[in-house]
């Protein structure tokens, strides 16, 4: 039943991360002024490594990053990593990026390189991430396949590979945390016994996409911009424990964009809250599965 269950949660793993209530601390702002580049904190043109979470189906969401990220890249040149892309596929990802433009347009070319990458185009919505596929061709950025693949991450959930340890000073705080999103992110249906094995793959990814942006970092010399989900870029249980791990010196800036019925974590630098997306009851599919 396990192994049915672990089937059924990495088919839907786009839909995870934590949901919140509304809350406010004089950080965000509406959707509107979220546009503005003044809604980043100045820290994020100057930092080694900036993180912009998403909502992964919310288009006002995407669209607020894009030119967050425009802004970003006018000031000065970055490697932009994604979450969709496989780390074990850059090798392919920088020979696509190497190869001659030919007759295709930006679009081909742009959907070449997730296709090198291993981006899930049944999975994922490739109309939110092409614009900056493009963007990162247009003003020759590196690209940076930076996540642990879903069947690598079944495999830690699993029990088949052994998970990264936790980062130092990680503790029960952190530990519930986690497992609190695992179970709101999978509609509080996962049996308690694989809310474990599941923070175990979480934190696993979490440390990949970490070592994916130092490995960028140091190859092209250049800051680097991840673009994941909220969840992985929270300070608390994301990406930026791996980080402050391996890098201590590293200047980090966590960005949130939690939805307007979430309560944005205080583990974010900056957050601004977008609208709802319309959708379908998401835990719907699984209810139906089960």
């Amino acid at each position: 039943m396990c192994g049915i269950a672990l089937a059924v949660v990495f088919a839907l793993a786009g839909c995870s991360g934590p949901r919140q209530r509304a809350g406010s601390d004089g950080r965000d702002g509406p959707a509107g002024a979220a546009a503005s580049v003044d809604a980043l904190p100045p820290e994020a043109f100057t930092a080694d490594f900036v993180l912009i979470g998403e909502v992964h189906d919310n288009a006002t969401a995407h669209r607020i990053r894009l030119g967050w990220i425009e802004a970003l890249t006018a000031k000065r040149r970055m490697a932009v990593a994604l979450e969709q892309f496989d780390a074990a596929r850059q090798p392919q990802l920088d020979a696509a990026s190497r190869t001659p433009a030919g007759a295709r347009d930006l679009p081909e070319r742009a959907r070449a390189l997730a296709e090198a990458a291993g981006f899930d185009f049944r999975g994922w919505d490739w109309a939110f991430y092409a614009p900056v596929v493009e963007l990162a061709l247009r003003r020759d950025l590196p690209l940076v396949a930076a996540n642990l693949s879903r069947r690598d991450a079944a495999r830690v959930a699993r029990g088949e590979t052994s998970p990264t340890p936790e980062p130092p000073g990680w503790g029960p705080a952190q530990r519930a945390a986690l497992s609190e999103a695992i179970r709101d992110g999978h509609c509080g249906m996962l049996p308690e016994s694989m809310i474990e094995p599941m923070a175990a793959a979480q934190r696993t990814r979490d440390a990949q996409l970490a070592d994916s942006l130092l490995a960028a970092h140091r190859r092209s010399g250049l800051p680097v911009l991840l673009l994941a989900g909220n969840g992985h870029v929270r300070r608390d249980i994301g990406v930026p424990s791996y980080l402050a791990q391996r890098a201590p010196a590293a200047r980090v800036v966590s960005i949130g964009l939690p939805e307007s019925d979430e309560e944005p974590a205080p583990a974010f630098d900056r957050f601004v809250r977008v609208p709802v997306a319309p959708r379908e009851d998401p835990c719907a599919e699984l209810r139906a599965r089960r």
